[in-house]
């Protein structure tokens, strides 16, 4: 494990980032392992790989020896840079504090900064940074093998936690997640279905797969219909068969895309009452 990640430890947090962490745990951040050439190409940079990552703050079974029942990791959506994502993180645990989940929660910080990158360029972002969030996941599991580890994405995270699916059934791990929740997620509607892209690692590599939608969720019914020329489940839910774990819920009392994860306005309430 030591070969994959490069820890940056809790005395590199900033004043910022530890009255955040008195809120959740720590980060798995992989910001600035990606930029684009000056024609669009997304590459890794200098130093960088396929599967290395780096820690700031507390990960439970990674920075320390301690074995949690469970670990939450929440992965954020598309435009967010570094501060807007702890500000993410601060929002969906204080919700999930809300509704009594006591569980360390870790944020994974992901190059999505919507300044500097074209839509695209964050879908493969998004898309290569599943191995990289695999290998945290493996990582967890083999230093604290009885670690429950539930994965929250929301939006755009929707894509690299479908596609670290996808990773561990490509490589014939088997490796599994107790729970996959997608809040407004952004990946197209057939993908999730049985015969669709994910169905199998869906079906393969978590025990409940749960879709939250929001039929009037401007975002994913303009901006992400026009990128991708598809519906999002995020906004109409599944097209198709559904695999034998997965179930969906249509949240539309949610107001907005960005407040799927915010405390009494969002949908974490749900969500942890179908972990029960």
């Amino acid at each position: 494990m030591a070969g994959t990640v490069a820890a940056s430890g809790v005395g590199t947090a900033s004043a910022t980032e530890s009255t955040f962490f008195e809120q959740y745990s720590g980060v798995v951040t992989t910001r600035g392992h990606y930029d684009t050439t000056w024609y669009g190409d997304v590459y890794v940079t200098d130093g960088n790989d396929r599967t290395n990552y780096e820690t700031t703050g507390t990960v439970p079974g990674v920075t320390n020896d301690e074995s949690p029942e469970e670990l939450i990791v929440f992965v954020h959506g598309w435009k967010h840079d570094a501060v807007q994502a702890r500000e993410k993180f601060r929002q969906v645990t204080e919700a999930l504090r809300g509704s009594d989940v006591t569980a360390p929660v870790v944020g994974y910080s992901w190059d999505s900064d919507g300044e500097t990158l074209e839509w695209w360029d964050q879908v493969d972002v998004a898309d290569r940074n599943a191995d990289k969030l695999g290998t945290f996941v493996r990582d967890l599991q083999a230093a604290s093998p009885e670690t429950d580890v539930r994965v929250i994405a929301h939006s755009l995270g929707a894509k690299t936690i479908a596609e670290c699916l996808e990773f561990f059934m490509d490589r014939g791990y088997d490796t599994s997640v107790t729970s996959v929740d997608l809040l407004g997620g952004a990946i197209d509607d057939d993908e999730v279905a049985t015969d669709g892209e994910y169905g199998q690692a869906i079906a393969d590599h978590c025990e409940q797969f749960r879709n939250y939608y929001k039929t009037d969720d401007e975002s994913l019914k303009y901006d992400y219909r026009a990128a991708m020329w598809d519906t999002a489940v995020g906004h109409e839910g599944i097209e198709g068969e559904a695999p034998h774990n997965y179930e969906e819920y249509d949240v539309s009392y949610v107001e907005s895309h960005d407040d799927y994860p915010k405390r009494d306005v969002g949908c974490i309430p749900d969500v942890v009452g179908n972990w029960e």
